[in-house]
């Protein structure tokens, strides 16, 4: 899988993984630290310049998974 590839399944792992808990984008932002506008950036695909590794982390710890994880494909059934 190349690099853009795996971005673009981060992307889409994040916004399964709130959607499937029913948060709003509101309530993951704030879980995570992070501007709705940046959650919003993220879940179109976009990597926002000031996500970091601490960001990741917050998310696999948020849904108990491993933060690899985050980037293979169907994130949220690995659990």
């Amino acid at each position: 899988m190349t690099v853009q590839e795996e971005k673009a399944v981060f992307c889409e792992n994040v916004k399964c993984l709130r959607e499937r808990e029913g948060l709003t984008r509101r309530e993951m932002a704030a879980r995570l630290g992070i501007g709705v506008r940046s959650l919003a950036r993220l879940e179109r695909g976009e990597i926002p310049p000031r996500l970091n590794v601490g960001v990741v982390i917050k998310i696999s710890r948020e849904f108990g998974i491993h933060p690899k994880e985050l980037f293979m494909p169907n994130a949220e059934e690995n659990e």
